[in-house]
C-alpha cells in the first residue's frame, strides 16, 4: 500500500470530536481487528498513521514483531496490517464527523440483535 494513500486521508477531527468518539467507541469496547498491535488507535491522527506507515515500512523482515506472525511472510503482514490500518482508520474519521452509516457498522458489530 502506498504512502500517498495515507497522506490523503481526511484532515484531522477536533479535540473535541476525537474525545467524543472515543468515549462513544470505548462504551462497546471498542478494538479495530488488526494483525499487529496499534495502542490508543481510537485517539490516532493522520500523523500516527503517516508515522506507523514509515515504522511498518521499515521493520526488517527479522523482527520478533512481524516473525510473530507465524502464518504469513514478514512482507504481507506489513502489507495487510497497512490495508487493515487504512479501512479503520477511515472509518474512525467517519465515525467522529458523526457519519450515521458509520456507527452502523459499530453498532452491528457489538449490539445484540
Amino acid at each position: 500500500m502506498e504512502r500517498r494513500l495515507f497522506e490523503q486521508l481526511p484532515a484531522d477531527a477536533t479535540e473535541a470530536e476525537i474525545a467524543y468518539t472515543a468515549q462513544g467507541l470505548g462504551r462497546y469496547h471498542y478494538e479495530p481487528t488488526l494483525i499487529l498491535e496499534a495502542p490508543n488507535f481510537i485517539y490516532w491522527r493522520r500523523g500516527d498513521m503517516l508515522n506507523e506507515w514509515d515504522r511498518l515500512m521499515a521493520l526488517p523482515s527479522t523482527s520478533n514483531e512481524l516473525q510473530q506472525v507465524g502464518s504469513m511472510a514478514p512482507a504481507e503482514v506489513v502489507e495487510r496490517q497497512l490495508k487493515m490500518l487504512h479501512y479503520h482508520y477511515t472509518l474512525l474519521c467517519r465515525l467522529r464527523v458523526g457519519d450515521a452509516e458509520a456507527w452502523d457498522v459499530i453498532h452491528e458489530l457489538y449490539e445484540d440483535d
